[in-house]
């Protein structure tokens, strides 16, 4: 994912992303669960320029990266 304006992120402190499966619900009555591995949020090259009413620039801050892996367990779960 990319485009995001925070300069900082809970990912990079080893939070995982928020996960359902419906598979493991049925099988384990798990619910929503924590996954995910190589977790990186970074600042990318793409820059967001600020423009003021007046259409001059008033200051230009980069984008950020949020990459993950995820590895589903079963097929066709949803």
């Amino acid at each position: 994912m990319v485009n995001l304006a925070k300069p900082d992120s809970l990912y990079n402190n080893g939070m995982k992303i928020l996960c359902f499966s419906n598979h493991l619900k049925q099988k384990e009555n798990v619910g929503w669960h924590r996954v995910g591995e190589n977790i990186s949020y970074y600042e990318n090259s793409y820059k967001r320029e600020v423009v003021g009413a007046n259409g001059v620039q008033k200051y230009s801050r980069n984008f950020y990266t949020f990459t993950f892996t995820r590895t589903f367990t079963s097929d066709n779960d949803e």
